[in-house]
């Protein structure tokens, strides 16, 4: 047990170690590494606006020890020892619920490797995001110990109250993964077969308050940092008003992405058969699944799964379904995606269960190759998404710094890219695939770095040159220095 919680340490180092080494940043990583150096508490300042107040705290502590775009794969790095950490954990809790072996260590092994952990390992300023979600498991894992039948009352208390303080950082970190919490709720909800169906539900209530305890104490305190004057809202905090529409819009273009488990959205062609094939095969597994629950234990058994589904899905996705946004990423469907993996899982054990002869073997290796390809296609996405056309990008701006001589104050203007040019093979709105240098912001940004870089022992280096960017070619005697961000897609597979 306890080798096999180590192997599960490995798996995301193994699948994502390509990616965490390659020289690259993406986006905000430049400008994070820059305010943290030169403008002290401003990261601090703009993530506590948006009730992300350890989230600040944490990024500027390590982009400032960072230091460089070189520095960015330490930070890479740890959201991946987070990603190993949080798989083995996930197996240990797994067990302890009363999972076999071999199931819980596919489903922990399978955890690190979605898409949405694919964006964690692959930008530099997403590691706290992993670190939620750990905070988020020792949350779970102290809030079940006090239900536990016989827990004696202090140790009750206790644990609660160190889930409900747990639950708190999390979501002070980043709100949408503290509710990983509610993938281990699913997680042992589907293997209590001994509880009646109001017993699991008034179970599931209890650990359901424990988290929401634990947001409002999040929501609490950021509130009270604004009411204070310590930091000031972000604008971006706005709730939802329009429940129905925005139900609809989670059912046709969240719940889609969290269904396809390790298939890409966005892709075209037969990619996009893919996706879909794997959208409604994991909703066949699982209705085969839930009608096999009920026939192995009777009604109870298939409602207790339905409701599971639907009320834990409902959690799992709650703190964007009550912001206003409206806007569907894999970063923040981490905890959504846990769920479905979890029923997917154990649809699967019970459909070999029920399989003659050899039923549970193959239902086993149908679960290990589904972990394989997730890995397969873990390493390929982060790595061909995300660092090769990333570290394409960087490499055209160097190729202008190497011009450079500060004594004859250069003049350097970026032609921005467009998301149409980016070089990845594939592209899926502002992550994988798409292109950081479309605004002169992010020019600017990465080419402060780069001059930073270049010209370490001089003072001043940005008052030693001057910059300009846009989308058009400007006029040939207005630049020295000319870098044409639109080349990169004559990289493009």
């Amino acid at each position: 047990m306890i080798g096999t919680a180590v192997l599960l340490l490995l798996v995301p180092l193994c699948s994502y170690w390509e990616t965490v080494f390659h020289r690259f940043g993406f986006r905000d990583d430049y400008s994070i590494l820059r305010e943290a150096r030169e403008e002290p508490g401003k990261i601090l300042r703009v993530c506590s606006s948006q009730g992300r107040i350890l989230y600040g705290w944490l990024l500027e502590m390590s982009a400032r020890a960072a230091g460089d775009i070189e520095g960015l794969c330490w930070m890479r790095l740890a959201s991946v020892v987070c990603l190993g950490l949080l798989a083995s954990a996930v197996f240990l809790l797994l067990l302890r619920a009363g999972w076999s072996l071999a199931p819980a260590a596919l489903l922990a092994a399978f955890m690190p490797l979605t898409p949405s952990a694919q964006v964690l390992a692959s930008w530099a300023i997403c590691w706290p995001h992993a670190l939620a979600l750990l905070l988020a498991t020792g949350a779970f894992a102290l809030a079940d110990q006090g239900l536990r039948a016989g827990t004696r009352r202090l140790v009750q208390a206790g644990g609660g109250l160190g889930a409900v303080l747990l639950m708190a950082a999390a979501t002070l970190t980043y709100q949408s993964n503290s509710l990983f919490y509610v993938v281990l709720v699913a997680a042992t909800l589907v293997v209590r077969r001994q509880d009646t169906f109001w017993g699991s539900v008034r179970w599931m209530v209890r650990h359901l308050c424990v988290m929401g305890a634990g947001l409002g104490v999040a929501f609490a305190v950021s509130q009270a940092t604004f009411a204070a004057h310590v930091f000031t809202r972000s604008p971006r905090i706005r709730f939802e008003t329009h429940w129905v529409s925005k139900a609809i819009w989670m059912v046709t273009q969240v719940l889609p992405d969290a269904l396809a488990q390790p298939a890409l959205d966005g892709a075209r062609g037969a990619a996009a058969a893919v996706y879909w094939l794997m959208v409604l095969a994991a909703v066949a597994v699982i209705s085969v699944g839930t009608v096999m629950e009920r026939r192995r234990i009777g009604p109870a058994g298939g409602w207790r799964w339905l409701l599971g589904m639907v009320a834990l899905s409902g959690a799992a996705y709650s703190v964007s379904f009550l912001a206003a946004e409206r806007f569907p990423t894999y970063r923040t469907i981490y905890a959504l995606t846990g769920v479905w993996s979890v029923f997917i899982a154990a649809a699967l054990v019970n459909i070999g269960r029920l399989l003659p002869g050899r039923g549970r073997q193959v239902a086993i290796a149908g679960l290990a190759g589904f972990v394989l390809v997730g890995a397969l296609l873990a390493r390929w996405q982060s790595f061909e998404l995300f660092a090769v056309p990333q570290g394409r990008e960087l490499q055209l701006m160097e190729e202008g710094v190497r011009k450079a001589v500060l004594a004859k104050r250069p003049r350097i203007f970026v032609i921005t890219a467009t998301q149409d040019d980016s070089s990845a093979p594939r592209r899926y709105r502002d992550e994988f695939g798409s292109v950081s240098i479309d605004a002169e912001w992010v020019a600017k940004e990465v080419l402060k770095s780069l001059m930073k870089e270049r010209f370490a022992g001089a003072t001043d280096v940005y008052k030693q040159y001057s910059f300009a960017a846009g989308p058009k070619v400007p006029e040939p005697k207005s630049y020295d220095i000319l870098i044409d961000m639109r080349r990169m897609r004559e990289a493009r597979p």
